[in-house]
């Protein structure tokens, strides 16, 4: 065990021997017939309201996706900053509205 009592994947001994092999060795050339993969996914449990998952399941349909991707899709923007935030869609919609306003007038 080590400090945090946590019990390692393997014994210390080997662990060391492998970061002192990472710390001395280029590792360039074998990774360069490796390939990219996916970050693992975790299992949520999520309740929702049915007409919320109905309306999800609506719009995932018309995205010819899942309603859980459109819920990551929805989540992972919202998360990095690109989702839409009401305010933003209501400043967009009163200077569509003023514009409309000035034509028609």
């Amino acid at each position: 065990m080590n400090q945090m009592n946590e019990e390692l994947p393997r014994p210390e001994a080997e662990l060391e021997s492998l970061a002192d092999y990472y710390d001395t060795h280029d590792t360039g050339s074998e990774m360069a017939d490796g390939e990219w993969v996916e970050p693992p996914m975790v299992t949520t449990s999520l309740r929702l309201p049915k007409p919320l998952v109905d309306a999800l399941k609506v719009e995932a349909g018309q995205q010819h996706i899942r309603h859980t991707a459109l819920m990551r899709k929805v989540l992972a923007a919202y998360v990095s900053g690109d989702a839409i935030q009401p305010a933003e869609i209501i400043d967009r919609l009163e200077r569509i509205e003023r514009l409309l306003d000035r034509k028609a007038g």
